[in-house]
């Protein structure tokens, strides 16, 4: 199936002239950001949330084709874990500090928690003022703690972090 054949397996077919002009295939189907899609000129939310969301559910590996549909496309039910990590005291933090210092700790940050969750396999699907959203399994939330902990060792003041995962 081509990229083509699927957006219009998503009713989501005028969109697959920008794919095809900017050499959108599987293989990069799945680097595929928010900002990129408004990129491509799908400017409707709705229509890059569901593309979103029909990209992570054909999963992370460009091997992976997606099976043609007959019919009304049926549900496909997924075990997805939710993890949210936003720095403890960052009100305080903020009026504390500089504002280029703040933004220079933030990027740090998330930098940070975004690498140990690709590590893990996960997806980071947003980043919301100093809270990391991510997608996947469990295992990084321990690591994001002792990470923030060298990093507090680095920038000289204590760092925590409020991390809670769902499934």
């Amino acid at each position: 199936m081509e990229v083509a054949a699927w957006l219009k397996s998503l009713g989501l077919e005028q969109y697959a002239q920008a794919f095809a002009d900017n050499d959108v295939d599987f293989g990069v189907l799945a680097q595929l950001t928010d900002a990129d899609l408004k990129e491509l000129g799908v400017g409707s939310l709705g229509h890059r949330k569901r593309l979103l969301t029909a990209i992570a559910a054909r999963g992370t590996t460009s091997a992976t084709i997606p099976k043609p549909t007959t019919g009304a496309p049926s549900g496909e039910r997924r075990q997805v874990t939710i993890l949210f990590a936003d720095l403890c005291g960052f009100t305080a933090l903020s009026q504390s500090l500089d504002p280029e210092e703040l933004h220079d700790l933030v990027g740090r940050y998330t930098k940070l928690v975004d690498g140990i969750i690709n590590d893990y396999g996960g997806t980071v699907d947003k980043h919301i003022g100093d809270a990391v959203m991510a997608l996947f399994g469990a295992r990084a939330a321990l690591d994001i703690h002792a990470a923030l902990a060298r990093l507090s060792e680095s920038v000289g003041r204590l760092l925590q972090a409020h991390v809670g995962v769902a499934d």
